[in-house]
């Protein structure tokens, strides 16, 4: 599995962290439109997912957020890419799970979920990165959600690479009539 890895301006390679935050998100597409999770306040685009708990793995975790935040029951199929980052005292190690939607479930926010006005739905990947264009601009380099979108879109533009060359690949392997 492909690692990505973002430093922050305090990285050096000698440098002990002193916390790992392990997490993984669903990466769920469909129709060229890609599953994401949306805060108002603050603003921030991120795809389902967030922090391993227990013994749980990172099937067990997409499959648990998914329905907590954002009230879908999802198949996990596959791990596609891994980002690690390193900010602060901190290495976030967030592994990207592709998924597929299979029912639906009640929500069940947290405090912290419900006061940011956590939504989530579909939105095609020219205006998710119009939208990042946007948001970036609010927070300062360095800042933890500057970082968290940072972390995002580095993702979704993974994602959309990985789109690209599925479609290409289709293209070229068409039968001719």
């Amino acid at each position: 599995m492909k690692t990505y890895e973002i430093f922050d301006e305090y990285y050096s390679a000698d440098k002990v962290y002193s916390h790992t935050r392990y997490a993984a998100r669903a990466v769920i597409m469909q129709d060229g439109q890609l599953f994401i999770e949306r805060a108002q306040t603050p603003q921030v685009i991120m795809l389902p997912g967030g922090g391993v708990e227990g013994d749980e793995d990172n099937f067990e975790c997409v499959t648990r957020e998914c329905a907590e935040e954002c009230g879908i029951i999802v198949r996990p199929v596959e791990e596609l890419f891994k980002i690690k980052e390193y900010y602060r005292d901190t290495v976030y190690d967030s592994v990207y799970v592709r998924c597929e939607i299979v029912g639906k479930c009640a929500t069940d926010f947290t405090e912290n979920e419900k006061s940011m006005s956590l939504a989530s739905g579909w939105q095609n990947f020219d205006a998710i990165l119009e939208d990042f264009d946007r948001i970036m601009a609010l927070y300062q380099d360095g800042e933890e959600l500057y970082c968290c979108h940072k972390r995002e879109l580095l993702a979704i533009q993974h994602i959309l690479n990985i789109v690209q060359y599925a479609d290409n690949q289709a293209k070229h392997n068409k039968p001719t009539a």
